[in-house]
């Protein structure tokens, strides 16, 4: 326990100290978002954005560029607009923020709507989401189009989650440290390879709950 606990510890400074690091390099290793921001060009593909450790409190509008990985990981977010996320997005880092409340997560196709607008729609190329180490207290995840490999939501302070696959399988689910979370579930465990769901309010595995069905019985005709 004691090993784990000096291990945790030193994983935390290493961490801390690479976003030092970064800021104190200057100008010269330390460029600003909007430095970054100026320097891309709209009609290139962009592998990895890399935004972390940059003190941000909003997300920039990001919409308009082609990326694929995005990091904003170790900042000041307390929100994520969705709007803002580039619009070909595979894989999303947005680990150790202040995000707080609840989250939706909608991969859908438009026209099942017609004219009706869909929040909260993220690209419907994402792969991976990583929201770990924030302050989440709920999250719904509609992956209507695409399946999705791997979701992060470990050590927040999540008391539900909701996940919808249109039969789809996932890779990796990460619920561990949320001591709020109930092991009842509105997904199908047995639909996701691998989950860790350590510490959470039962130490149990995470069990499929059916949601209830009504019935609707017609009065009685005399």
């Amino acid at each position: 326990m004691k090993f784990k606990s000096c291990f945790s510890s030193i994983l935390f400074l290493c961490i801390m100290f690479s976003c030092k690091s970064n800021s104190e390099q200057g100008n010269k290793n330390s460029k600003t978002v909007e430095h970054i921001l100026s320097k891309l060009d709209m009609n290139d593909t962009i592998q990895l954005l890399d935004l972390s450790c940059k003190n941000m409190e909003k997300l920039p509008d990001l919409s308009k560029f082609k990326v694929k990985k995005l990091n904003i990981s170790h900042n000041n977010l307390d929100t994520l607009v969705m709007k803002n996320l580039p619009t070909y997005l595979v894989n999303l880092d947005a680990s150790h923020n202040k995000i707080n409340g609840g989250m939706t997560f909608v991969s859908i196709k438009k026209e099942l709507f017609g004219r009706f607008k869909v929040e909260n729609n993220i690209s419907k190329a994402i792969k991976q989401i990583n929201l770990s180490n924030n302050k989440i207290e709920g999250v719904s995840l509609i992956f209507y189009e695409k399946g999705i490999e791997r979701i992060i939501f470990s050590n927040n302070n999540l008391n539900e989650i909701h996940l919808y696959l249109n039969d789809k399988n996932l890779n990796y689910l990460d619920v561990s440290n949320n001591p709020k979370l109930s092991n009842r579930v509105s997904f199908d465990p047995s639909k996701i390879d691998t989950i860790k769901s350590n510490n959470i309010a039962v130490d149990a595995p995470l069990k499929f709950i059916n949601p209830p069905v009504i019935i609707t019985i017609p009065d009685k005709v005399n």
